[in-house]
């Protein structure tokens, strides 16, 4: 196990490095940067002069060449007076020591990290919900699935395991804010369709006044989107427990064990359905990047303005620092992720060794 981990360690570190570049690369390459909105203004008075930009340009490291200012952002700049490039060296201290870069657009001037950390919470509270629920229900689901398989509930879960896979979260979505809308119309108890607090109290038919950024108002704001991602997510774990549990039903220590006279609930519970979860640990684990950047189509439909909703708005105004910062961590959380069901792997089934 030592091996291994010092083994995954070092091809985490190298991944890791690999991506720095590409996700470096790719938007230093992309048109648009946080002085082309000032260069580009209409009127003369408000464009800056050119000491201006030059002192911005510095400010932000693009005084530097492509190459510096890659090494500026991963490792700072604070040291390249020791190397020669003392015409380069400024205060950044780069990622590697948690200096992140601010915010060129959504929040001018704010850090990466402080504009994310406050995003972050909403998006736990949504992606941690949605996807226990989602567990929770998926198991029993899959199991039944596959111990009753063709009976009536297992064509209802199946049916509803493809509608689920197929329909798009946007369409799904877009039609429960049709529905709460309607029964909204209609005086009928209804969910809040938008946004993560209520900016005022609200009135709900069987319920009463809700008062704004209360837990009740929370809850309310939570409950839409955590059904959209909830439902879809519930459709493909059960769909693939339901597959796994079929397979590991026709294996020959299953028929041993049922021979050997155990009851059936022993045979499925504690000597099938360990086997048949690998391939569900394979896809829960995969979810912890979700978890960081939340459902993005999710978060902008229902105007849930967590990770998801973060990530779009800095795409469209071109906020690099932050969108970098996005991409770079989920690949984090993607490498961790990776060398964390491996080790479930082990746990689910002695028989793997990472040795």
């Amino acid at each position: 196990m030592v091996t291994f981990l010092i083994r995954r360690f070092f091809q985490m570190g190298l991944v890791l490095l690999i991506s720095t570049i590409v996700v470096y690369v790719i938007l230093s390459l992309v048109p648009g940067g946080p002085l082309d909105a000032l260069l580009e203004q209409s009127d003369p008075r408000a464009r800056p002069s050119a000491g201006d930009i030059q002192r911005m340009q510095k400010a932000m490291g693009l005084d530097k060449p492509l190459y510096l200012q890659y090494v500026t952002w991963l490792a700072g700049d604070t040291w390249l007076d020791n190397v020669g490039l003392e015409q380069y060296a400024g205060e950044r201290k780069g990622i590697i020591r948690g200096d992140w870069g601010v915010s060129w657009k959504i929040e001018r001037n704010r850090s990466v990290m402080e504009v994310i950390g406050r995003r972050l919470p909403d998006t736990l509270r949504l992606m941690i919900t949605s996807t226990l629920l989602s567990v929770l229900l998926a198991i029993p689901i899959g199991v039944y699935s596959a111990v009753k398989q063709y009976s009536r509930l297992d064509y209802f879960f199946t049916t509803f395991s493809f509608l689920g896979i197929s329909l798009p979260s946007f369409w799904f979505g877009l039609m429960l804010i049709a529905a709460t809308l309607a029964m909204h119309r209609k005086g009928f108890f209804y969910f809040p369709t938008g946004d993560v607090l209520a900016l005022r109290d609200y009135t709900v038919p069987g319920l009463g006044t809700v008062e704004a950024r209360s837990l009740t108002d929370r809850v309310m704001h939570l409950v839409m989107p955590v059904v959209v991602l909830g439902l879809l997510n519930l459709a493909g774990f059960s769909r693939f427990l339901r597959s796994s549990m079929l397979e590991v039903l026709k294996q020959d220590y299953v028929r041993t064990a049922r021979a050997k006279g155990l009851r059936e609930r022993v045979v499925v519970l504690k000597h099938a359905m360990r086997n048949a979860l690998i391939p569900l640990i394979t896809i829960f684990v995969f979810t912890i990047p979700n978890v960081f950047s939340g459902a993005l189509i999710t978060e902008t439909i229902f105007n849930y303005k967590g990770l998801g909703f973060l990530y779009i708005q800095a795409l469209g105004q071109k906020d690099w620092p932050i969108v970098s910062a996005f991409l770079l961590i989920n690949a984090i959380l993607i490498v961790i992720a990776n060398l964390l069901a491996d080790i479930l792997y082990t746990v689910a089934d002695p028989r793997i060794r990472l040795d």
